[in-house]
């Protein structure tokens, strides 16, 4: 990802060289993606809602639906996190792909 904006050690962020116009084109596209986010996590609930009223908690559409819920909840929770909780998981993704940049994070079986 290429970002417009950098971080500064006081906590403050920059916009470098970039115009007013790039940075507000970026954040429409942030906050358009953050409500695409709520309105299909809002689907799924519902969706989940009729399937669980038909009692069909044990199909495969009620549990790909439910992991997907699952993965959006998880995203929300990132979009919404303090500044300080991002940058130290950022920072320890960062020594952990330092350490070995062809580690992909997966454990194969094997191991």
């Amino acid at each position: 990802m290429d970002r417009l904006t950098r971080r500064l050690e006081s906590g403050e962020y920059a916009a470098g060289g970039h115009s007013a116009e790039e940075i507000t084109a970026a954040l429409g596209r942030y906050e358009d993606f953050i409500e695409s986010v709520e309105a299909e996590l809002e689907l799924i609930g519902l969706n989940l809602d009729e399937l669980r009223k038909a009692g069909k908690q044990r199909s495969a559409t009620y549990t790909m639906l439910n992991g997907s819920r699952y993965m959006l909840e998880e995203m929300q929770k990132r979009l919404s996190d303090p500044a300080a909780e991002v940058n130290a998981r950022l920072a320890a993704m960062r020594r952990l792909i330092d350490y070995d940049p062809n580690d992909d994070g997966i454990r194969d079986v094997e191991e």
